[in-house]
């Protein structure tokens, strides 16, 4: 019986742990001001890891005014972001983000004394899911 609980016990406690640790991550994310910053692609694919926009910040055309002191923290972002995307929509996002005239900006959440938080991609102001569709339409 004592084996029971303790093996109980042990394979609940990571599942318990992980729950919290997510919830505490989404909480401190969801009430996190969000910021956009424009972004230019450069490599699509990673043939290990899969299918992925490798984008680097533009703060050159970001509106540094959805910041509280109007001004760009380039140095609380990395200068590269990855965004997994399924390989279906790989080879049309990829010619978007390289076609010149197309506005790729980031969407992070942007928590006071925490890193930000890539949450979405827009092409052209739209989510990237509902700008594909529409051009396949």
């Amino acid at each position: 019986m004592t084996k029971s609980i303790w093996l109980g016990a042990a394979l609940a406690f990571p599942i318990i742990y992980l729950s919290s640790w997510s919830w505490y991550v989404y909480e401190g994310i969801k009430e996190a001001p969000e910021i956009t910053i424009r972004a230019e692609g450069y490599d699509p694919r990673n043939l290990i890891s899969g299918h992925y926009l490798y984008l680097r910040l533009n703060w050159q055309d970001t509106d540094c005014t959805q910041f509280k002191d109007n001004l760009c923290h380039p140095n609380r972002f990395e200068s590269i972001y990855k965004y997994y995307i399924p390989e279906d929509a790989a080879p049309k996002l990829d010619a978007a983000v390289r076609k010149e005239g197309t506005k790729v900006d980031l969407v992070f959440a942007y928590p006071e004394n925490k890193s930000p938080y890539l949450k979405k991609m827009l092409i052209n102001g739209i989510k990237w899911k509902k700008w594909l569709k529409a051009q396949k339409e």
